[in-house]
């Protein structure tokens, strides 16, 4: 099914380029057709034969805009030649109208016409500049647009979103680990802090403890007992209850780590964007004569 649809899909595009290329071939032809009448001389059949492929609908009429432009031109020369004044005049201000920038070429049409033409420019004038400002301004917004799309997608093509996929046995860790991995930093840096000083407090009670116990045992005559196993039993006390309440923080910890986890999360990491290549143009100087080329950065 999809093959069936897809050939004369194929088959329509084919044609509209041929098409396309075809009326601007007919374009070409009926042209020069006509400018041969005004090459020639023969300024009456030459604005006869302009005004037929200028007129819409006529089975040789032009379509491509240029050309329209030009059998305008030459058109109003014609007319101008002719005396036909008033007519030259409308041809010359729909070029103008439609083409606020055009110009007559010097080396094609005579004094006299560019003349005529610099006129009604003249008289114009308003409404080209108007025009010309018109025209600027679209291209002024063009220009932005694009420069705003090319930064867009500067910027998108320096980034990349990787997938970070997380572990049930990260979130079984103590310390904040589970929820430094969910994304939650004031919770992990919470459990972190309170579990690394209770178990700081269970190590350094215990180290105590026995270093009393040692130096009770080195000399026990010189030491108060009743101030040895009061201080002793303290710092037992301390290191079993800070091991304790270490137990029991972490335990929590983890289960929250391990209801509040987050299988997978996304990172938009920068990365560098290639320049464009460059290509300038070298010369050399060698005994035969001088080389040209070209030296390319990529």
């Amino acid at each position: 099914m999809t093959r069936s649809r897809t050939i004369p899909a194929a088959a329509l595009s084919i044609g509209l380029f041929l098409s396309a290329e075809s009326a601007r071939a007919d374009d070409a032809t009926e042209l020069e057709r006509a400018k041969i009448s005004y090459d020639a001389g023969r300024y009456a059949e030459g604005a006869e034969r302009f005004k037929e492929i200028l007129t819409a609908g006529t089975p040789n009429a032009l379509h491509a805009p240029s050309a329209i432009e030009r059998a305008r031109a030459y058109y109003a020369a014609c007319l101008i030649v002719l005396g036909r004044i008033d007519e030259a005049n409308a041809q010359i201000e729909k070029v103008f109208r439609n083409n606020p920038l055009y110009s007559p070429d010097a080396a094609t049409f005579p004094g006299t016409v560019i003349d005529r033409f610099l006129d009604v420019k003249s008289r114009l004038k308003g409404e080209i500049e108007e025009a010309s400002r018109s025209i600027a301004e679209a291209r002024s917004k063009s220009e932005s647009e694009q420069r705003a799309y090319i930064a867009n997608l500067q910027r998108l093509a320096g980034q990349e979103t990787i997938v970070v996929r997380h572990s049930r046995w990260v979130a079984a860790l103590p310390f904040g680990a589970g929820q430094f991995q969910n994304g939650q930093d004031g919770l992990g840096y919470a459990f972190l802090v309170s579990e690394a000083l209770l178990a700081g407090t269970s190590i350094t009670a215990g180290v105590i403890h026995m270093q009393l116990i040692a130096d009770f045992s080195r000399s026990p005559t010189d030491v108060d007992y009743n101030d040895f196993v009061s201080r002793k039993d303290a710092m037992f006390n301390l290191s079993v209850y800070s091991s304790a309440a270490l137990a029991l923080v972490a335990r929590g910890g983890i289960v929250q780590a391990q209801v509040a986890f987050v299988p997978e999360t996304r990172e938009v990491r920068s990365r560098p964007v290639p320049r464009p290549p460059r290509v300038l143009p070298t010369v050399g100087a060698v005994t035969s004569g001088v080389i040209f080329g070209l030296e390319g950065r990529f």
